[in-house]
């Protein structure tokens, strides 16, 4: 049977078919990121009681000044910080931090620093202080993570404060008399650090700090514990490790400071350092007989010269 279907001519199908008017392309305009909020938070201070205040940083505002003058929005009171030391500045869709010409510098991610783009995360050094630069959509939670580690780890050194360190010597303390486990305590100080400061600055000071206490991290194992008791004094807490293994790590570290070098303004920085070494005793029935006796030991290897470590067994002085 055949196909009832008729045929349309061409020239019908063309003046029936619906065409689209020639429009202009319309391109949808791409939003602009939002602002970028930041914080700056305190994590190291001389002064106790300015470490975790925060800084909260306002693209709308868009230039805050730090330094020692009235009126900088972030005031450092400290004779090593100039009048106006430096400012964070937003651009670009990013905050910025601008060294203003400043008479001791000012450093990020432990690099001198004139002009740097910051990421979340990146620390500032100006004199004594250290913010750490946080931005981002989870803002508030960076700042509490933040605020705990500045609790117990020092923004300088990025060792345990001395109260967490206690802490930690507490708890292996009781961990190592109840399980009859060993653990030693290795007590530092860095000999005449003072003249270091006076000569060549606290800038140039608190570098050295900074790369000892990296000597020490970057040996230790996990389980072990690195502390700064105050100013140039730190302790390592060694648990599970007995006397011998506490005095190959205090002559490693002993042989590492001395072959260290820092440059400043043309010269060369040396430094040496004292170690007291102890392992617990059954003698020792509370955490502070074993600090007490790391303590006498590296006051008699500061008393017998400096630059060598004494440990807790006879004729142990060893230069």
């Amino acid at each position: 049977m055949k196909s009832r279907r008729s045929h349309m001519p061409l020239e019908t199908a063309d003046r029936l078919r619906v065409t689209e008017p020639n429009l202009p392309l319309i391109r949808t305009p791409v939003p602009p990121p939002p602002p970028r909020l930041g914080s700056l938070v305190i994590v190291h201070s001389n002064d106790l009681r300015e470490v975790c205040r925060r800084y909260e940083l306002d693209p709308l505002v868009g230039r805050y000044a730090i330094g020692r003058a009235e009126g900088c929005a972030v005031l450092l009171d400290h004779p090593r910080v100039s009048r106006t030391h430096a400012h964070m500045e937003y651009r670009e869709g990013e905050w910025w931090l601008v060294d203003d010409g400043s008479t001791n510098g000012t450093v990020v991610n432990d690099v001198p620093a004139d002009v740097r783009r910051l990421s979340s995360g990146d620390c500032i050094q100006i004199a004594g202080t250290v913010f750490k630069y946080i931005a981002g959509s989870d803002i508030e939670g960076q700042y509490f993570a933040t605020i705990r580690t500045a609790m117990i780890t020092d923004g300088l050194t990025r060792a345990l404060t001395h109260a967490a360190f206690r802490e930690r010597l507490d708890s292996e303390f009781r961990r190592s008399r109840r399980y009859r486990r060993p653990l030693s305590l290795v007590l530092i100080d860095l000999d005449y650090f003072k003249q270091v400061n006076d000569s060549h600055g606290h800038l140039t000071g608190d570098t050295v700090l900074r790369d000892f206490a990296g000597m020490i991290l970057s040996r230790v194992r996990r389980e072990e514990s690195l502390g700064r008791l105050g100013g140039e004094e730190f302790a390592i807490l060694l648990p599970e490790t007995e006397l011998a293994g506490a005095k190959v790590l205090a002559r490693d570290l002993q042989d590492r400071v001395r072959a260290a070098r820092w440059e400043a303004s043309g010269a060369t920085v040396q430094i040496t350092a004292s170690f007291g070494v102890v392992s617990l005793t059954a003698a020792m029935s509370a955490p502070e007989a074993l600090l007490e006796r790391a303590d006498a030991l590296l006051y008699a290897a500061k008393g017998a010269g400096r630059n060598r470590m004494v440990a807790d067994e006879p004729d142990s002085s060893e230069g």
